[in-house]
């Protein structure tokens, strides 16, 4: 928030649009640097990049990110500033740009929204319920906007405004937490945190002992009364559907039906169709009988990370890791159904679309979010990435379980409480009892239609201030106006 009171200071001094922009490419770069830092290390330590060539293709993805959503709104606020409320406006303009990252660049990359820096403040995150993510980002938002004037323009009221509703908000969401009680059928679960490091998951040399780390928690889990255990992304380094034998295949399987439970984890999905080879990033439930039951294909794929996204395959070459192969991206929402269980199964990156998840979440009765951290190193990415998915639980009203490999995993339950975590770069096990929920959260329900109504307060407060800076010019010509300098004072 900080950040947009000196991008709203020194915007508001600027002489020229052009200075406008570039203070706002500044700002926005100097927000993906602390924010996206992990980029480098990713792709550098695990990609086989070159760390310069690492570095240069993030400076090129901090510039694109700026121009996508700090340069719009840094020229939205130059262009509007000679309207004295207009600046009332910034938080709509703000969240609205948020709104389409959702969808662009790409199939979407919503990481690290604003409402974020308000989300770990657990009972002011439970608005989420209600307006999802984007209602913090607007109060981030508008607090900045609030304060600037404070000290900007010497006016207390809009301050006071925005503690009063902190206050009103954080009371209410902490009714919200202390009187929630769990509904629905109680199940419980055991969550496998196998703590792989990335270098062994992808030495095909250590096979072997990726699957028998994991058959021994998957053991160990079985002798508690359990109705499901969870694995993370990518988890077993075999193949299940592919045509030809695998000795590593069988070896695994042939393991597991020994322990009489089901099991949900994600795998490479490798197989021809048509003489093609495709390859998803799935998640597979078994029964306890060893039965396939169903199969998630990840729709939300990373771009650069699973596939190199149109037209940048003519630089394929940077990106050894995918070199001759991209992911191909599921087609179906699908609920994976087992007993009571109706799964909303999210992989990895696909727990921080609010959109996607709300949607699909209002068809089942419990979020599984397997994610493969390991890439991201001791970074502050799988912080970020945890806190983004604990909100998602909050919007949705779900529990959600996140299964990592290096952590963190954790059970959530619908007000966003860790009710059991492991923390990163440990093996263990997660026991703990979960409660199976078809209820759906006012965002969940309506989240596009609240997304709309954003939209027309929008369109009904800019014709509202526009046409009382009209009749405020209106009246000043009528008394004889003012100078050019006076006027530069009164809207600074």
């Amino acid at each position: 928030m900080g950040g947009f009171f000196i991008l709203f200071y020194i915007i508001y001094k600027a002489s020229s649009l052009k200075e406008s922009i570039l203070y706002s490419l500044l700002t926005g770069f100097s927000f993906a640097v602390f924010s996206f830092y992990w980029i480098v290390f990713a792709i550098s330590h695990y990609g086989d990049v070159n760390l310069l060539v690492s570095v240069l293709l993030f400076a090129l993805f901090g510039i694109s990110f700026s121009l996508f959503q700090f340069v719009p709104f840094g020229i939205f606020l130059h262009i509007t500033k000679k309207y004295r409320y207009s600046i009332f406006l910034a938080p709509f303009v703000w969240v609205i740009l948020e709104f389409l990252r959702e969808y662009f660049p790409f199939s979407g990359f919503p990481w690290n929204l604003m409402g974020y820096t308000l989300s770990y403040i657990n009972p002011v995150a439970q608005i989420t319920s209600t307006t999802g993510i984007y209602g913090l980002s607007f109060l981030a938002v508008f607090f900045a906007v609030s304060f600037f004037i404070l000290f900007h323009r010497k006016n207390l009221i809009p301050a006071v405004v925005s503690v009063l509703l902190f206050s009103g908000i954080y009371l209410w969401g902490n009714h919200r937490i202390n009187s929630y009680t769990d509904t629905g059928t109680a199940r419980n679960i055991a969550v496998i945190q196998g703590n792989i490091k990335e270098d062994v998951k992808l030495d095909n040399n250590k096979r072997l002992e990726v699957i028998n780390k994991y058959l021994h928690l998957i053991q160990t889990a079985s002798k508690h009364s359990v109705d499901l255990i969870i694995l993370p992304e990518s988890a077993i380094p075999v193949y299940p559907l592919y045509q030809e034998e695998d000795v590593y295949r069988l070896y695994f399987f042939d393991r597991l039906k020994k322990y009489k439970k089901p099991v949900l984890s994600g795998f490479d999905n490798v197989y021809y169709k048509n003489g093609r080879l495709i390859l998803h990033n799935s998640v597979f439930l078994y029964d306890e009988n060893n039965r396939l039951v169903d199969v998630y294909n990840k729709i939300k794929l990373v771009p650069f990370g699973e596939y190199v996204p149109f037209p940048f395959g003519i630089f394929r070459s940077l990106f050894p890791y995918l070199e001759g192969y991209d992911f191909v991206p599921g087609k179906e929402k699908k609920v994976i159904r087992f007993k009571e269980f109706k799964i909303v199964p999210l992989i990895c990156f696909e727990a921080i679309f609010p959109d996607f998840i709300s949607e699909f979440a209002k068809k089942g009765n419990l979020i599984v979010n397997v994610t493969n951290d390991a890439w991201f190193g001791r970074t502050s990415a799988p912080l970020q990435h945890f806190e983004m998915a604990r909100v998602r639980a909050v919007e949705t009203g779900k529990y959600l379980i996140r299964a990592a490999n290096t952590g963190i995993s954790a059970v959530i339950n619908p007000v966003g409480e860790i009710k059991s975590s492991l923390k990163l770069f440990e093996d263990g096990i997660i026991l703990e009892k979960v409660y199976l929920n078809s209820k759906a959260t006012s965002w969940a329900e309506h989240h596009y239609k609240i997304k709309l109504l954003f939209i027309i307060l929008f369109i009904v407060l800019s014709v509202f201030i526009l046409r009382k800076e009209e009749r405020n010019e209106v009246n000043n010509t009528k008394g004889g106006g003012h100078t050019g300098k006076s006027d530069e004072k009164r809207f600074r």
